[in-house]
């Protein structure tokens, strides 16, 4: 528990970001078939609409310098990788529609957009005009939900290659691929702290059916849980400070917490689908 506690601690003070209340929250809402990409102030307050049109458009990342966001779309017919200012103008689809492309996590200098390749089975990575795009997992790995670390070398992700969802993590390139996690129930969305200390996922407890937030270290060590609601709390995104995290539960309301599990509040309303939190990144000094 003690070296839980220092490692908690190196994490608060490492990164020179500082979390502010006028960050947003990017986030997706509303019914299956039209979910729509809002933000809200992490402060709370009135949410803003940045997408409308039919469709599903979800799984907003926000870019290192938080300007703007890459976020999954069905509005074409398939899942594309989209792009967008963070006010919600300038929408443009990036990946081309050979590809089915989902879950898009951006390259810490903002140039490159890491993706899943449903096509292909693939953790894929593409320029953000769409070229150049190459698969840095192989398929019979089956990865997805893939997320950069914002110091740029490693890359966590999730793949169901035994049987139920594990965690893995990688160098930026594909190489040096190690299993974090080894269990029989689901670990998902992994997170890397800003100081490149932590993982934050979700795992199914032993004997339930819910999703609860655990941290380990970023070599699988010293796992310890966050929360204990009889929800799913998932999708969790860091501050840029990483002190602490936003998370959804139960696809039906935003929740902030610190990330000792401390100070766990609602941002906003509680109404079914609304999931995949996206904390604004403060560009780092």
């Amino acid at each position: 528990m003690r070296t839980i506690a220092i490692i908690l601690l190196v994490c608060f003070v490492a990164s020179s970001a500082i979390a502010s209340d006028t960050d947003l929250i990017a986030y997706f809402h509303g019914d299956w078939g039209s979910l729509d990409i809002y933000t809200i102030p992490v402060s709370g307050g009135t949410p803003i609409q940045l997408t409308a049109n039919a469709g599903n458009n979800v799984d907003p990342e926000w870019s290192a310098d938080g300007t703007r966001i890459a976020f999954q779309s069905d509005r074409d017919g398939t899942d594309a990788v989209y792009i967008m200012d963070a006010d919600g103008s300038n929408q443009v689809r990036i990946s081309p529609p050979s590809i089915r492309a989902q879950q898009p996590s951006w390259s810490p200098d903002g140039t490159q957009i890491l993706f899943t390749n449903m096509s292909r089975g693939t953790i894929s990575i593409m320029n953000i005009d769409g070229t150049d795009i190459r698969d840095l997992t192989p398929p019979a790995l089956r990865g997805w939900n893939a997320k950069w670390a914002v110091e740029g070398t490693k890359i966590v992700f999730e793949t169901e290659r035994d049987g139920d969802a594990e965690i893995y993590i990688m160098s930026a390139d594909g190489t040096d691929v190690t299993q974090l996690t080894a269990n029989t129930i689901s670990d998902q969305h992994p997170a890397i702290s800003p100081d490149g200390t932590l993982i934050v996922y979700n795992s199914s407890a032993a004997g339930r059916q819910d999703f609860d937030l655990f941290l380990m270290g970023i070599d699988g060590s010293f796992i310890r849980r966050l929360t204990t609601a009889r929800e799913h709390d998932e999708y969790a995104s860091w501050s840029s400070d990483g002190q602490q995290l936003v998370y959804a539960y139960g696809n039906a309301a935003i929740y902030i917490i610190n990330a000792d599990g401390t100070g766990n509040r609602r941002l906003t309303s509680t109404a079914f689908w609304t999931a995949g939190p996206a904390w604004q990144p403060t560009p780092r000094e």
